[in-house]
């Protein structure tokens, strides 16, 4: 069972975030109701490198920026299905940005095994 997290700013409508994208990689992976978990992992503020004091808190790209880091936690089911497991997910956190109006500056996606 994959387990999916999701490191970004907090929003109301987070829920509706994590259900999209456990979605969506159940769909890249056709799995079933109840067989994909995502979690949050609040990220409140967004600093870049350079950033000084008087920087705003939100990072280079405005008050609405920010970064979405989608971890899929899962077993070897080979490199095409992790491929298209993570470009669901970035798709469908790209399409939950426009559709909120939080702009994301990007998506990063990766597929972690286990140890």
């Amino acid at each position: 069972m994959p387990v999916v997290t999701v490191a970004s700013r907090e929003h109301p409508r987070s829920r509706e975030l994590l259900l999209a994208i456990a979605d969506a990689v159940a769909g890249a992976l056709e799995l079933g109701a109840g067989q994909v978990i995502a979690l949050a992992i609040p990220a409140p503020v967004t600093v870049a490198s350079g950033d000084g004091p008087t920087a705003p808190a939100t990072g280079a790209g405005g008050p609405t920026a920010g970064w979405a880091v989608v971890t899929v936690h899962g077993s070897d089911r080979g490199e095409a299905a992790t491929t298209r497991a993570c470009d669901a997910a970035v798709r469908a956190a790209a399409d939950w940005s426009r559709n909120t109006g939080i702009e994301f500056e990007g998506v990063w996606c990766e597929w972690q095994r286990p140890r």
